[in-house]
């Protein structure tokens, strides 16, 4: 996975420059493809940036990144400039807000360039549960007006799942929507060893924002740690390790979060855990998310026991993973204890996200995104 994603993201040196976050040109004949991304973040490389570089290389697209943060240094009317160099045929903008996210959709659309809009949460209805630094950024007034407005003059919705496309479906009646998978399965370029370790290890990977998700698995962990001296518990990313369980010393650790998408799975593979945690609260904005951490753990080879809700309940198969209602210290203990649950569960889960979240079949979906919102 290391060899293969450094070579994949290495030319970002090259071929970026003060105009564009990312610029992949150079194909003649290939669609020119312009992002207005909120960051250029894993919500973006796995989105678009991992397919489309595959495309890239086939000659298919060009495409161009330009970020909020660029948008905001060069300022008001800069987005013509980006127009005018890259000419782009179609205009993606993926969970874009502020800065002049309305001047800008209003721009392509007064030139009939296509525009899509792609979301993966529901932006407009920001829980308090995130946080208050994510509450207050996500949350503003402005940058959720400038979203809604954006969401119901595109040309296209593009949700990454069915039960966000059904939300926006009842917001804006008038909208074209179209929803499919969302992470792709890259277990195939994993090349990290699983390293074996004399003591067993249960990990959450995940943002500051699913706090409260954790949360909801801390008083299991917390008698478990007890009663399993063997055992350890640690985090990745950037969700910080529960107070009720820093009493545990070096028994509890916390992995930082790798920036680059490019070096993430690795790492995750790296770290041997025995089960990968995917707890979610039961509310209507988690309701909205992808079955991402399974396809993420699954890829870096890490068993996963998660949240019995639709977001994960309609996606593990049989024996590819452990759903949980309420009795997480039940779930994990048995788990913990099962001779081979690690491999059995691993193989099943790896069979079925090669065959159901190919890199391929995001490739196909972006094709049929691009050729539904420019038949027209």
């Amino acid at each position: 996975m290391i060899g293969y994603l450094k070579s994949l993201f290495k030319s970002n040196a090259m071929q970026t420059s003060n105009e564009f976050d990312i610029c992949m040109d150079g194909n003649v004949g290939g669609l020119n493809i312009l992002i207005y991304t909120e960051n250029v973040n894993a919500t973006y490389f796995i989105s678009f940036d991992i397919p489309l570089r595959e495309m890239h290389q086939r000659g298919e697209v060009n495409f161009a990144v330009v970020s909020q943060n660029l948008a905001a240094r060069k300022g008001v009317g800069y987005w013509k400039h980006w127009d005018a160099q890259f000419e782009p045929e179609l205009v993606v903008m993926t969970r874009y807000g502020q800065p002049f996210g309305t001047q800008i959709l209003d721009h392509y659309k007064s030139k009939k360039i296509p525009v899509v809009y792609h979301i993966d949460d529901n932006l407009l209805e920001v829980p308090d549960s995130l946080g208050v630094e994510i509450k207050k950024r996500q949350g503003a007034q402005d940058v959720i007006d400038a979203r809604r407005y954006q969401l119901g003059n595109c040309d296209l919705i593009y949700a990454s799942t069915p039960y966000l496309a059904g939300l926006l479906g009842n917001l804006f009646t008038n909208q074209a929507i179209y929803h499919g998978m969302y992470a792709p399965y890259m277990g195939d370029r994993v090349n990290a060893d699983r390293q074996p370790r004399p003591w067993q290890t249960v990990g959450y990977m995940g943002s500051k924002g699913h706090q409260k998700d954790l949360d909801l698995v801390v008083p299991a962990l917390e008698r478990l740690l007890e009663e399993r001296p063997q055992l350890r518990f640690e985090v990745f990313g950037t969700i910080q390790m529960p107070k009720r369980l820093e009493r545990f010393g070096e028994r509890v650790r916390s992995h930082s979060v790798n920036k680059a998408y490019s070096e993430f799975l690795s790492v995750l593979a790296g770290l041997s855990w025995d089960i990968g945690l995917a707890p979610l609260a039961n509310e209507e904005f988690n309701l909205c998310k992808a079955p991402t951490k399974f396809i993420e753990y699954t890829a870096a080879g890490i068993p996963v026991i998660a949240s019995d809700i639709p977001v994960y309940s309609s996606i593990i198969p049989d024996g590819g993973g452990v759903l949980v209602g309420e009795d997480w210290y039940g779930a994990l203990n048995n788990c913990l204890d099962i001779p081979g649950f690690w491999k059995s569960s691993v193989d099943v889960a790896q069979m079925y996200c090669a065959e159901n979240f190919s890199i391929n079949r995001l490739e196909q979906q972006l094709l049929s995104v691009f050729e539904e919102v420019t038949k027209h």
